[in-house]
């Protein structure tokens, strides 16, 4: 439970990250993303494998990296985190 926990929180805050940095524009949106996410995965790479991507997750199952019984629950996780944070962003 831990794991997916961390794993919506940590998809929360890189699409919030996202959205603000698409939302106000600039010349730094690339490099936003780009270190929010580098941030997200130092912070939450030992909890829940920081996967903050249903494609990653999806990758790392047909890889064997990762049980096909998890895969549903990593990605209802990351739905999740990426709707709240699309709302608030919205």
């Amino acid at each position: 439970m831990k794991k997916y926990l961390g794993e919506a929180i940590g998809t929360f805050f890189f699409v919030l990250s996202i959205g603000l940095a698409v939302k106000f524009g600039g010349a730094m949106t690339a490099l936003v993303v780009g270190t929010a996410l580098a941030v997200l995965v130092y912070a939450g790479g030992h909890i829940s494998g920081a996967h903050y991507n249903p494609a990653v997750t999806l990758g790392l199952a047909t890889s064997g990296k990762l049980s096909w019984s998890q895969v549903i629950p990593y990605w209802i996780s990351q739905l999740v985190g990426a709707i709240v944070a699309g709302l608030l962003v919205a």
